[in-house]
């Protein structure tokens, strides 16, 4: 398209836009009638009862008649709503025409994010608008039409707070986003009776609500000749974290760690006090409560290079 036609187009599609919130604004909002000559929600019904009143007019008995004309109330205000939401639709898109007009990459989406980020800006400043004007139209003036302003501005940044408050629980959260992935030191120490040569095949893991990740073995001895060490990365800010023990046709240990979400602290790079399991599982089945007798036990602490 060439760059006049689409300024065009989403000058046109911002229009659309006003038009529909405005129009919303009046309909559910606004206790007294509108004198315009044109409302869109007027003209809808218009447009929308005058056929279903002569498709009525062909039912033979009165009864259903009024039945079918009864239906036109709650189905004609879902219609209405949806009538709303394609016009924003249409509106957004037309004004999606605009990341075309400055050149916006393609490329991940980014004309996507362009065109979301100008329809929510032009929300948040035509909403405003559109409802001071219609109070002024009204005759509200004075300490109530500011006393509006002011409420339809907490409203909208109670909307847009929330939103980004959703938008921030839904990130990655990289742990250590400028350097190297944290790595979490295991060691695991047999039940009594049993040397470490019951571990071989075990295969160490750790159980996030973002990921799983995979523990490898160290292949040097450790100091402790009783145990077995290993390391696993720790990759994401969580509070949930399952340090899971793989016993091939045996049942696995699961270990509930008690780490907080960002456990980049000195306190955290000692080692922690020895843990029994909390649940056990056997074959992906449903976990349950581990007994409280002798068991393979843990402990761990965080290995990581400062900022």
């Amino acid at each position: 398209m060439h760059l006049h036609g689409t300024i065009i187009a989403a000058i046109f599609g911002l229009a659309i836009v006003w038009i529909v919130l405005l129009d919303a604004f009046e309909t559910v909002v606004l206790p007294r009638r509108v004198t315009r000559h044109f409302k869109l929600t007027a003209w809808f019904y218009r447009r929308t009862w005058i056929p279903w009143r002569k498709m009525a007019g062909h039912i033979g008995t009165a009864s259903r008649q009024q039945n079918f004309l009864g239906y036109f109330g709650p189905l004609s205000l879902i219609l209405l709503l949806g009538f709303w939401a394609s016009g924003l639709i249409l509106g957004f898109a037309l004004g999606s025409a605009l990341a075309a007009a400055l050149h916006v990459s393609p490329m991940e989406g980014g004309a996507g994010y362009f065109a979301v980020a100008i329809a929510l800006i032009v929300t948040l400043i035509v909403t405003p608008s559109s409802i001071l004007v219609v109070l002024y139209w009204r005759g509200i003036r004075g300490l109530w039409l500011l006393a509006g302003l002011i409420a339809v501005c907490f409203a909208i940044v109670a909307i847009a707070a929330s939103g980004f408050g959703l938008w921030y629980a839904g990130q990655p959260h990289i742990l250590n986003i400028n350097g190297p992935t944290p790595l979490l030191e295991f060691e695991v120490k047999p039940p009594e009776g049993q040397s470490v040569e019951s571990l071989a095949g075990v295969e160490p893991e750790l159980d996030t609500d973002r990921n799983a990740m995979p523990g490898y073995w160290h292949t040097d001895s450790t100091e402790n000749a009783g145990v077995r060490s290993g390391y696993v990365e720790v990759y994401y800010r969580t509070s949930r974290r399952l340090f899971v023990l793989k016993f091939p046709g045996h049942e696995d240990r699961i270990f509930q760690l008690h780490l907080p979400a960002n456990p980049m602290k000195a306190k955290y790079r000692a080692w922690s006090d020895w843990q029994k399991p909390d649940y056990i599982a056997k074959g992906g089945a449903q976990p349950s409560r581990a007994s409280s007798g002798s068991d393979y036990q843990i402990r761990y602490k965080l290995d990581y290079q400062d900022r």
